[in-house]
C-alpha cells in the first residue's frame, strides 16, 4: 500500500520517496518509487529538518526525528503485539479502514491484483467445483489451526504464484480461513468460492467485521458458530464495490496530502 501511495503522490506532483526497511529495497519496477537517497542528499539530517515523514503503524516513536510526522494505520495499533506507535498529539493520523481507527480520515485502496478482478468479471456461475481448501495465515498467532480433513492447505508460498492460486480457487467450493483479516479471503470470494472463517478471531470479532460503515462490505452474515461467511454468489457485489473504491482513491489522496503538506 505504501508503494502505491508513493507512486500516486508523485503522479500528482508531490516530492515523495521510499525509505526501505529492507536491503536491498524491493519495489515494483512498474511504479515510480525512488529511494529517499536519490532525492535527499543531506540524508537523515535533511529529513528531520525539511520533510514530512509518513510512518506505518508498526513503527514506534519518531526514529528519523522528523519535525512533521504523519502516521498511516494499515492495521490497528499493536494488533499483532509490540509497543504501538508512540504518536505525539500533533501527529497527523490516517487510517486504511475505520476498523483500525474510529476518527482518523480514511485512505483506502482495494489491494487486489488486476488479474483476479478480470477473472471475477468473467466467472462462469455454472462451473462445477470439486475441491475445498483452507488457509492459516496470521491465524496461527491467535490459536491452534488444525488441518481440515479433505481440504487442500493454501499457504503464503503455495501455490507458487498468484496465477496458480487463482487457477486453484476457481475450482474451490468452500474456502476456510483461520485468518480473519486477509485479502486472500476476498480473493477467494471474488473467484466464486464460499468463504467461511474458522478458529480464533484474534483482534477483530464478527461484530466488527460486519459493521455497515466498513469500506468494503465483504461478509454476508454469521453461521451457527458465530463466524462470518461470504456466499458464493456475492462475487459480483464485491467486485462492484472494489471498482467504486478505486475511483475514489485519487481525489482522497489529493485532499488528505494537501492537508499534510500544510502542517507547520
Amino acid at each position: 500500500m505504501l508503494h502505491i501511495l508513493i507512486h500516486t503522490l508523485r503522479e500528482y506532483g508531490f516530492d515523495a520517496y521510499f525509505i526501505p526497511q529492507n536491503s536491498p529495497p524491493l519495489t515494483n519496477p512498474k511504479w515510480n518509487t525512488p529511494h529517499f537517497s536519490e532525492g535527499c542528499t543531506g540524508g537523515v539530517a535533511e529529513v528531520s529538518e525539511e520533510w514530512v515523514v509518513l510512518y506505518p503503524e508498526g513503527v514506534f516513536g519518531n526514529p528519523l526525528n522528523a519535525k512533521r510526522v504523519a502516521r498511516y494505520l494499515l492495521n490497528r495499533e499493536a494488533a499483532v503485539g509490540g509497543p504501538g506507535m508512540g504518536a505525539a498529539p500533533e501527529d497527523f493520523l490516517i487510517t486504511y479502514q475505520k476498523l483500525f481507527h474510529p476518527t482518523a480520515p480514511v485512505l483506502y485502496y482495494p489491494l487486489f491484483e488486476g488479474e483476479v478482478l478480470i477473472r471475477a468479471g468473467k466467472l462462469d456461475a455454472q462451473r462445477k467445483r470439486t475441491q475445498d481448501a483452507f488457509y492459516v495465515g496470521k491465524g496461527s498467532v491467535y490459536g491452534p489451526c488444525p488441518p481440515i480433513s479433505g481440504a487442500l492447505e493454501i499457504t503464503r508460498n503455495w501455490p507458487e504464484s498468484k496465477a496458480a492460486l487463482y487457477d486453484m480457487l476457481e475450482n474451490v467450493r468452500v474456502f476456510y480461513s483461520y485468518d480473519w483479516l486477509t485479502s486472500t479471503n476476498c480473493d477467494a470470494a471474488l473467484l466464486g468460492c464460499e468463504v467461511r472463517l474458522i478458529g480464533n478471531s484474534g483482534p477483530y470479532d464478527a461484530e466488527q467485521l460486519l459493521r455497515k460503515d466498513v469500506e468494503l462490505e465483504t461478509w454476508d452474515g454469521v453461521d451457527v458458530d458465530g463466524c462470518p461467511f461470504i456466499r458464493a454468489a456475492s462475487s459480483g457485489r464485491i467486485l462492484n464495490q472494489i471498482q467504486t473504491l478505486k475511483s475514489q482513491f485519487h481525489p482522497r489522496v489529493v485532499e488528505i496530502f494537501g492537508q499534510i503538506a500544510a502542517m507547520v
